[in-house]
């Protein structure tokens, strides 16, 4: 079977490309990369040495519609941390940029979580994974 690297970047369908960006830029020090206008509408990319998140707005995107994790699509999108002290750092960090969490909390069979939501309310999370065997 073909091997898969990782993940190479997720799109998220925002209501406004360049909040988002600004937000994600912000939280994740990533930098713009990309910000074009094509066929399908406003895409924005930001990257890190780590990832690539893409912001498009649809024509038929709705500006006030939100977030809904119990509609078909995506749940949430998790960050991977490496350890406690990591998840707590970031939760320092949501504090001093006064974004709204769940705060540390400790999933003994799931892991440790920090929950919070972005700008369109598109449900977020760092996240530190239990250790198996």
């Amino acid at each position: 079977m073909p091997e898969i690297a990782g993940i190479g970047h997720v799109t998220l369908t925002v209501s406004d490309v360049k909040r988002s960006a600004e937000f994600y830029n912000r939280l994740l020090d990533t930098q713009t990369v990309l910000d074009v206008e094509d066929e399908f509408g406003p895409f924005v990319a930001v990257a890190s040495p780590v990832m690539v998140i893409g912001f498009r707005t649809h024509e038929a995107t709705n500006p006030s519609d939100a977030f809904d994790p119990s509609r078909v699509g995506l749940d949430h999108l998790a960050f991977h941390v490496a350890d406690r002290a990591a998840i707590e750092a970031w939760e320092s960090r949501l504090d001093e940029q006064e974004i709204g969490h769940s705060g540390v909390f400790e999933d003994p069979a799931g892991g440790i979580h920090l929950n919070f939501k972005d700008p369109d309310t598109i449900a977020l999370e760092f996240y530190l994974p239990a250790p198996q065997g």
